[in-house]
């Protein structure tokens, strides 16, 4: 039965036997079942992002239409993507990559021209607009608090219907435009003119009200358009409306060329010159790749334009706040469905290029109506939706009812789940004649990282395959996941394709005249609290709210009050909600405790929020934060950019200027303070509290730290904790002669060293610093001598610096192919009797 999957398609891992074993080939979802939608579910670390990007990128391939990645996590996958790509097509030139934190999609939100000129009656596409934009809004505030002012979500709805009036209105205007609306009724107690005289009559009666009445529901009015301006990102994007938009005629009248120009071959490398050959995919599918780039205030981006093209668009939205996230995510999918719906109200045709949506982190815009829409109506618009979150149950902090689960889980076709707790609604769902829900329960908890079980639609009037499991499939090249490596210059191609969106469809954040939210958070606030993150936050669980004015945490469902610290975080979060739905990320740090006097911080040439972040990484370097704040062994610290509101630029400042230093992105991002650094924000290393025997190296760097704190935890889960074991301490940084020190040292009863571990970073002095430390270890006549590198490369190069060491005396003689893990090497050898990569132990520590 699973001959219907072998073709090309969404690729989803390789059928597992009964014994356990994983066939050679992997099984993808053909276009035809697509359209009945997918469910990926996958806590974090489960391997769904790389298994997404390998299914996105067959799927490329294997369907004629516009293939959409809107990702939220920030974690890389955007860019793991395309670097696949091109190591797969060998060109980025039919992706539009957008990397919100710096270039937004320029939409025009509140604009029906599109609409009417492609023939959708103008009053469907108004009300549309309305609705999601109160979507939008609800989404910005959550469900209770933007509700609780009962009249407000009515009147701007008046107000934006007001916008649109035939007569007296536009078919496009702006955020700006609508605010100023609003601010006009309020302080004038007028009533906007309007041709539709219901709607005349329901201002009217608003306008009619007691003046301290009326002042108090257009104050609601106001707390919830606000939440747009005051967020940069979304108030450029809702503010932006071009001179004109383009049509999706053109774009439907080239997608054919589009899709059979575009270079789909297999290749790893580009082909030589052919961008002087030929116009690429993207001339194809750009209305005039000639002419100038439009003026900012002039680019236009609408997905209408790109539906039946052989394109991928990439929204990377992470850094954003959390609400941020979810407004953008909205405001695509808005797009998306209007722009479905002029393609089916232009072509008359039982099938269309099928087009595909992924959503990772999708549940916190899953239980919305648009979405609900979406996954009710898109199959026949021929678009297929693949949402990814961790588990379903997650929907249930937005709609405790349930419902959106239900919906979610009846609505797709197609679902595929790695280990997850207790899901009743799912485990039911997956339920046969065969398996009743709780032995599906049972499978579930059972499965380990990379499995799935997985359970598929079938075509019309066949029997579906029983749910069945499934292993990750290979990750795709180009994948830091994956062996084979992509070109050198794809870098370059990242940034090509990262310009060419810029100039052709996107606006940035920069406006023409200096924000002044920018002045004030570029300079030095004596007024700023610097003690602590949560005023500056970018991320907070969607129930708890800071509040500045009393310096604590609010619990936003019963108003108490908490401390503003991580026990005190940790209690808001559990307070009426449940702690396990939220994620991880955002739960900020609390404490910060920049130890700078407002004068020294005025005196400075750096901003208030880059001294923070120099805080905050040094705080992390020395293992200061605990989880769920930040754990340096799992945590990339883009968080702590996000925690402290610091911009990629003033980051960059930073690195420029030596201040800062970027150690590696592998397992995930890790920045080191300089000692200059230090010295900008007053730390200073003291030997035998921040430095020496059992506390650490001088000038270590984060990576270092991260390596020796790995070590450190395994050796007490692997040794200490076992009763055979001699070992009965752990020592990191173990002093041997006051010249010499270990990174970590596993002690027995008496004080004797029975096992050694250095943590090896590859620089420069490799060659000389890696057989002294053989030496080192060689001379305290361990029982077991462990090497914990960086990477599988990495392990190679420390391996080669003992086969052939410059002073000619090789410490090891054994050697392995490139290809061998460090952790299957079997070398005997007083200096080195086992070497493991440090994300290779990491995750297994806690087993």
């Amino acid at each position: 039965m699973l001959d219907t999957y072998g073709g090309p398609g969404l690729t989803l891992g390789r059928p597992r036997t009964q014994d356990g074993t994983a066939s050679d080939d992997s099984i993808a979802l053909p276009p035809a079942l697509q359209r009945l939608h997918t469910a990926w579910f996958g806590r974090t670390g489960s391997g769904k992002s790389t298994s997404l990007v390998r299914a996105i990128r067959d799927n490329h391939a294997a369907t004629d239409g516009a293939d959409i990645l809107i990702d939220p996590k920030g974690d890389g996958m955007a860019t793991d993507y395309l670097r696949a790509h091109y190591a797969q097509y060998g060109h980025l030139d039919n992706v539009l990559y957008f990397d919100c934190s710096e270039v937004l999609p320029a939409i025009s939100f509140f604009d029906v021209r599109a609409d009417v000129e492609a023939g959708v009656p103008r009053a469907t596409a108004v009300d549309d607009v309305v609705d999601h934009y109160i979507e939008i809004l609800t989404a910005l505030m959550g469900r209770d608090r933007f509700e609780r002012a009962v009249r407000a979500p009515d009147i701007i709805r008046f107000l934006v219907r007001a916008k649109f009036d035939s007569v007296h209105g536009d078919d496009a205007f702006s955020h700006r435009d609508l605010h100023g609306s609003a601010r006009r009724m309020h302080e004038r107690q007028s009533a906007p003119s309007v041709s539709n005289p219901d709607l005349e009559r329901m201002l009217s009666g608003v306008v009619a009200n007691r003046a301290r009445t009326f002042d108090e529901v257009m104050q609601g009015v106001a707390n919830r358009l606000e939440k747009v301006p005051t967020d940069r990102r979304l108030a450029r994007l809702f503010n932006h409306v071009p001179d004109e938009v383009t049509g999706d005629a053109d774009a439907v009248a080239t997608s054919a060329a589009a899709a059979a120009t575009a270079t789909e071959t297999t290749t790893t490398e580009p082909t030589p010159g052919a961008g002087d050959e030929a116009p690429t995919a993207t001339e194809q599918w750009t209305a005039d790749p000639r002419a100038p780039s439009p003026a900012p205030d002039n680019a236009h981006f609408d997905l209408g334009q790109y539906l039946d093209a052989n394109v991928v668009i990439i929204l990377d939205l992470g850094g954003l706040r959390i609400e941020t996230r979810r407004a953008i995510t909205l405001v695509l999918l808005s797009n998306l469905w209007t722009a479905l719906r002029r393609r089916r109200q232009r072509r008359d045709a039982d099938r269309l290029p099928l087009v595909n949506c992924y959503i990772e982190e999708a549940a916190s815009i899953a239980a919305t109506d648009l979405m609900t829409t979406l996954l009710a109506q898109a199959r026949s618009f021929d678009c297929a939706l693949t949402l990814a979150m961790q588990f379903p149950r997650q929907l249930d902090q937005l709609d405790p009812t349930g419902a959106a689960t239900d919906e979610l889980l009846n609505n797709v076709g197609t679902i595929l789940t790695g280990p997850i707790g207790v899901d009743q609604g799912l485990a039911k769902r997956l339920a046969t004649a065969e398996t009743p829900p709780q032995d599906v329960a049972n499978r579930l908890r059972d499965l380990q990282r990379g499995q799935w079980l997985a359970s598929l639609p079938a075509a019309f009037d066949a029997p579906a395959p029983q749910p069945f499991q499934l292993q990750s499939a290979r990750p795709p090249a180009g994948h830091p996941a994956a062996e084979a490596t992509v070109a050198p210059t794809v870098t370059n191609a990242i940034a090509d394709a990262t310009q060419r969106t810029r100039d052709r469809a996107g606006v940035t954040l920069v406006d023409p005249a200096p924000a002044d939210d920018a002045e004030g958070e570029a300079a030095t606030d004596p007024d700023r609290r610097v003690d602590s993150a949560l005023p500056h936050t970018m991320r907070l669980p969607s129930w708890v709210e800071y509040d500045g004015e009393i310096h604590a945490l609010r619990c936003e469902a019963c108003d108490n009050r908490y401390d503003p610290s991580s026990t005190g975080m940790q209690r808001a979060i559990a307070c009426c909600h449940n702690p396990d739905a939220v994620h991880r990320d955002d739960i900020p740090i609390c404490e910060l405790n920049l130890k700078l006097t407002p004068e020294e911080r005025s005196d400075s040439p750096w901003s208030d929020a880059q001294l923070m972040f120099l805080q905050a990484v040094y705080n992390a370097q020395q293992l200061r934060y605990e989880p769920p704040g930040y754990d340096l062994l799992t945590d990339s610290m883009l968080r702590l950019q996000e925690y402290v509101g610091i911009d990629r630029d003033e980051v960059d400042e930073l690195l420029d200027t030596d201040l800062l230093r970027h150690d590696t992105d592998h397992p995930h991002r890790l920045y080191s303070v300089s000692p200059a650094g230090r010295d900008v924000i007053g730390e200073h290393y003291r030997q035998g509290v921040d430095y020496g025997h059992g506390q650490g190296d001088l000038e270590e760097s984060s990576q270092h730290v991260f390596a020796v704190e790995v070590g450190r935890r395994w050796l007490e889960q692997e040794y200490v904790d076992d009763l055979e074991s001699p070992v009965v301490e752990v020592v990191p940084y173990y002093d041997l002669d006051g010249n010499h020190r270990l990174d970590i040292a596993g002690v027995d009863d008496d004080g004797e060293i029975r096992v050694a571990v250095e943590a090896e970073r590859v620089n420069h002095d490799l060659r000389e610093a890696v057989p002294a430390d053989y030496d080192k270890i060689a001379a305290c006549g361990v029982d077991e001598a462990i090497w914990i590198v960086m990477t599988q490369s990495g392990g190679h190069d420390v391996l080669q610096a003992l086969n052939d060491p410059p002073d000619g005396e090789p410490r090891v003689a054994k050697t392995y192919a490139e290809t061998t893990p460090p952790q299957q090497f079997r070398i005997d050898t007083p200096g080195l009797t086992a070497m493991y990569p440090a994300e290779w132990l990491r995750d297994r520590v806690g087993e």
